[in-house]
Order: structure tokens, then C-alpha cells, then sequence
């Protein structure tokens, strides 16, 4: 057998030899060329010929060598993006006030049938968590927060703020042995940035862009440089720790939160990455613009002479004023030109020209051109165009809840992730020292926390409400939802950010006062709502008025 790296007996055009290996490699590329073997591609989409393939740089890549070298170049960009372009930033927020608003309240469901124990027994339970939790997360003393500053709603925002713009959160569940609080058990958020290998080593299988993943995969412990890389000259800009996923008991001890794309993704991507050539052409095109009416505004007129730049600029010193338009008039005088009705035209010396500035930019279409890059942007990052651009000037009912439909799927995705990457896994944290402290009682019959931590730390969370586009219609469909049995009265207050027990409890008490104060307690809202909503003249009165 030949070597493969041996001649092969030819020479290029340059004299130098060609071995087997690039004989071998051209047969192969030749035999794999469709096209170059006189036919074409079954799928034209693979097709390295023509006009809209022959400069099409792809190729194929694993989710970490196509994403990781990259990563730090793109992520700033939608950074500078989020910070400086208008649209951009009202993305983000818009997002982040989707999903979070000011913060979400946290109710405890633990599951009765696989802690074995009754259906109130689980219920009371749950109360007396959800109750000690809502103290610790929303206290005046920040006691979620490691750094002491914010609440739990506004670590959230924090975290979908590095979500949605970073592609990924990060926290650390820390222990704080030194505070006199009743819980000790802290949230940390961390840059992602700060995420990487020791000493900027290469990646390697078992550890990449400061993940280390175990002998089956899976992430195992994490390399956290103490400060951020652009934090020169600082101490620890160059020491790392090494945080294990979970302790050895198994409490949570890094929060690592991002959605990937593809299998075997070890970082994540934001949404906006896919959007800032437009973000881009869109800012240059509006700059420009922008620019141009400026020109207009400010530069009246130029003028044109055969005596040069510095003659000109000389005759039109504040000095000069006076005595060059008395020469102007003289010389108007000297050659009028008449037209009829005594309208003259002046005449400007030999060589001179007096000509209007007009920047040659046509704005006409500029309205249109931005309104469907903003489309393109709104379905990229995953809100409607109406929230993007805060334009509802060409939005009917009909259009606006089909918009929200997709938008409140974005919205709910987020919120998930959050729940199961985060939120939940350092609900486990807290749970863990709850019960050790004795603040919550196990009941009786009931397993060891340890034993059962999923069934224990089962949690419902309540974000912000969708609102209402149209609340005669929306009120009556959900009323109806109801009737049906399709929906509950839980599921209906969620939609609006509520609680239904404290909804209920809270209307117990109103009409308790009523009674009270011998006053007639309102009904039938609903029933002639629902009445006036179905009645066709009422409906075009209504359409009448959205469309004036």
C-alpha cells in the first residue's frame, strides 16, 4: 500500500508535486459535485452555483464551534444595540415588563398523593410556605438578595434583562453564616462574562467557555472569574472559583438559565443576534435621514465662483456686508433684465452663480421603509410591532389580539424557562433551610424533606397580567370560559396577574362591608355587559367609534 502523502507523479503548473492524499481528495469532491459532474442537485438549496448560492459562506459546525469564538464579538454588539438604538432598548423592555413586571408571587402546591398524606394537610402546607416565602422574598431588608439591594422581583427582572439580551442568566445560592436574618440563604446574580476558563485556557470535552461537564455530559461544576474581564488591575481580575452544580447533599448551588438551540449547546443565544444587521441598516438609514433634513434646515444656499473659495468667503466677512451689497445693487441697476408687469430677473456677474441647497435624499417613503424593518425586528426578538414601536394608529381589535396571541406565547416560553432553571431550583435552597430551621413543619406522615424535594417544592408562579385590548369582550368571553367549564377562575386571575383566593377572599370582605353599611351590593354588571357586547347595533356603534 502507497502512502498516502506519497507523489502520485504529477506536478502543478508550478513544478511542485502532488501526492496521493490531494488526488484522492479531488476525486472525492469531483464524485460528490453534482453540478460538476454535468447535473444538478436534487435540492437546489445545495447548489454552490448561480447568482444566490455561489457566495453563500455555510458550513456545518457543532453548537459550541459555531456559537463560542463568537460569542464575545455579538454579545457586545446587542449590548452597544440595547443601550443606544431606541427600538432595541424598547425591545428589552418590553420583554422584560412582559414577563416579569414588577415580580412574581410564588404559591407552594405540594403534591398530597406523593407525600401521602390528605389533600388539606398539603394545602396548609403549601400556605405556610408560600406565606414565609412571600416575607423573605418581598422583606424590607433584601434578605433574597446576596448583595442586599434588590428584591426578588427585581432579581428577576435582573436575570430576563441578561436573558434576553445576553442569552443566558447566571447565579450563585450562597450561604450568608454572618447576617443576623432569619434566612441565610442567598440569590447571587453574576455577569455571565465572568463565566470562563481558568486562565483563558482553550476549551476541551470536559470543559468549555467555564463549564465542566462530568463523564456522561452534563454539566458538573462551573469556573467564575472573581471579577470582570475588563475590570484591569483589579484583585482577582485573574483568579477564578470553581462552583460545584450542587452540594453533596444535593442543594442547588449554580443557576445556569438559557434556552438552547441545538443539542450539545453549552452557552446561550439571544434572540437579538439574529437581528442586528437590521438594527444596524436600520440606525444608518435613520442617521442619514436625519442628516439629510439637518442639511436642508441649516444650509440655505452656496455659492458658485470663478474667483475661488477665499474670494468668496472674503466678500461675505460682517464687515465686507455693507460694502458688497451696494456693488450687488450697482450692478443689478447696470443690467436689469424686464419682463412683463414690470417683474425684473437680477443677473450676477460673469462666472457667478447663486444655487439653492437641496439635499438629494428622498424621505417620501421613509414612514414605510421603517415600519417594515420594525415588523422584521418585532417578530425576531418575539414581541408584536405595536409593543416594538408603541404605533397603534394602523391596529385594529381583530389584528391586535392575533399579535398578542403570539406575543403572550413568547412571553409564557420566557417566563417557563425562568421558572425551571431558576426560579425553582433555588426555591429547593430555600425550602431546604425552611424546614431545617423549623420555620415550616413536615406533617404527619409525611417523608423527610430530602426524601421527597420535588413533591415538596411543587410551585405555581404568578406573573403579570396580559391585560385587556377590549375589556367588554374579554370580561364576557372569560365569564363564559367559566360557565362552560373550560376554565377556572384561577386560570382566568393568572391571565391578569391575580391571586384567586385573596380575589375571592378580598370580595367576601366588600360585601361583608356592604351589609354592613346597609348598601345595595352591585349585580348584573356581567349580564348586561354580556347582553350589550352581543347586540349587533351596540357592535357597530363600537366599530363605528375604533374606526373614527
Amino acid at each position: 500500500m502507497r502512502a498516502p502523502f506519497a507523489p502520485s507523479g504529477l506536478v502543478t503548473s508550478s513544478g511542485r508535486s502532488i501526492s496521493q492524499y490531494e488526488v484522492a481528495r479531488a476525486r472525492a469532491v469531483a464524485m460528490t459535485d453534482t453540478a460538476a459532474m454535468g447535473g444538478a442537485p436534487a435540492y437546489e438549496g445545495a447548489s454552490g452555483h448561480g447568482t444566490y448560492f455561489s457566495e453563500w459562506p455555510a458550513h456545518l459546525g457543532s453548537a459550541d464551534r459555531d456559537w463560542l469564538p463568537a460569542r464575545n464579538a455579538v454579545t457586545a454588539r446587542v449590548r452597544e444595540r440595547t443601550r443606544n438604538d431606541p427600538v432595541a432598548a424598547s425591545a428589552k423592555s418590553r420583554r422584560v415588563n412582559a414577563a416579569i413586571g414588577r415580580g412574581w408571587r410564588v404559591k407552594f402546591r405540594p403534591n398530597a398523593r406523593a407525600l401521602g398524606i390528605d389533600i388539606e394537610a398539603a394545602r396548609q402546607l403549601g400556605a405556610d410556605l408560600s406565606t414565609e416565602f412571600q416575607l423573605y422574598a418581598y422583606g424590607h431588608a433584601f434578605t433574597s438578595d446576596a448583595e442586599r439591594r434588590l428584591t426578588w422581583g427585581q432579581q428577576l427582572r435582573l436575570a430576563a434583562s441578561h436573558i434576553v439580551v445576553d442569552g443566558e442568566a447566571l447565579g450563585l445560592g450562597e450561604w450568608a453564616a454572618n447576617d443576623h436574618t432569619r434566612y441565610k440563604t442567598r440569590l447571587r446574580l453574576v455577569d455571565p462574562d465572568r463565566l470562563s476558563n481558568p486562565n483563558n485556557r482553550p476549551d476541551r470535552d470536559d470543559l468549555r467557555a467555564g463549564v465542566e461537564f462530568d463523564s456522561d455530559g452534563a454539566p458538573d461544576a462551573y469556573h467564575i472569574r472573581e471579577r470582570h474581564p475588563s475590570d484591569f488591575g483589579g484583585p482577582g481580575q485573574y483568579r477564578w472559583k470553581r462552583f460545584k452544580r450542587w452540594t453533596e447533599w444535593g442543594r442547588p448551588q449554580v443557576f445556569h438559565c438559557f434556552e438552547p438551540d441545538r443539542a450539545g449547546q453549552t452557552r446561550g443565544i439571544s434572540r437579538f443576534v439574529a437581528a442586528l444587521k437590521s438594527f444596524r441598516a436600520l440606525s444608518r438609514f435613520t442617521d442619514a435621514t436625519l442628516q439629510s433634513a439637518t442639511v436642508n434646515a441649516l444650509i440655505v444656499a452656496f455659492m458658485k465662483s470663478n474667483g475661488g473659495p477665499g474670494a468668496v468667503s472674503e466678500s461675505f466677512e460682517p464687515k465686507d456686508v455693507r460694502d458688497f451689497e451696494t456693488w450687488r445693487q450697482d450692478h443689478y441697476k447696470e443690467h436689469p433684465v424686464n419682463l412683463a408687469n414690470g417683474a425684473q430677473i437680477p443677473v450676477l456677474p460673469y462666472g457667478d452663480e447663486l444655487q439653492l441647497q437641496t439635499a438629494s435624499k428622498d424621505v417620501a417613503n421613509f414612514d414605510a421603509f421603517v415600519r417594515a424593518i420594525l415588523r422584521l425586528i418585532a417578530a425576531t426578538v418575539g414581541v408584536t410591532y405595536e409593543e416594538l414601536s408603541m404605533d397603534y394608529s394602523q391596529t385594529n381589535y381583530s389584528s391586535a389580539r392575533a399579535a398578542l396571541r403570539h406575543a403572550w406565547a413568547e412571553t409564557v416560553a420566557l417566563m417557563g424557562l425562568m421558572e425551571d432553571q431558576l426560579v425553582r431550583p433555588f426555591i429547593v435552597s430555600w425550602a431546604e433551610e425552611a424546614f431545617d430551621r423549623g420555620y415550616v413543619q413536615v406533617p404527619d406522615g409525611a417523608p423527610d424533606f430530602y426524601d421527597a424535594v420535588d413533591a415538596y417544592c411543587q410551585i405555581h408562579c404568578i406573573g403579570p397580567g396580559r391585560g385587556f385590548i377590549d375589556p367588554t369582550k374579554e370580561i364576557d368571553a372569560a365569564a363564559a370560559r367559566i360557565e362552560a367549564n373550560v376554565s377556572t377562575l384561577e386560570d382566568e386571575c393568572d391571565d391578569q396577574g391575580k391571586d384567586w383566593e385573596e380575589v375571592l377572599e378580598q370580595k367576601a370582605r366588600e360585601r361583608a362591608k356592604y351589609e354592613e353599611l346597609e348598601l345595595e351590593y352591585p349585580n348584573g354588571a356581567l349580564d348586561r355587559t354580556a347582553r350589550s357586547s352581543r347586540d349587533p347595533a351596540h357592535q357597530a356603534f363600537l366599530d363605528q367609534r375604533s374606526a373614527a
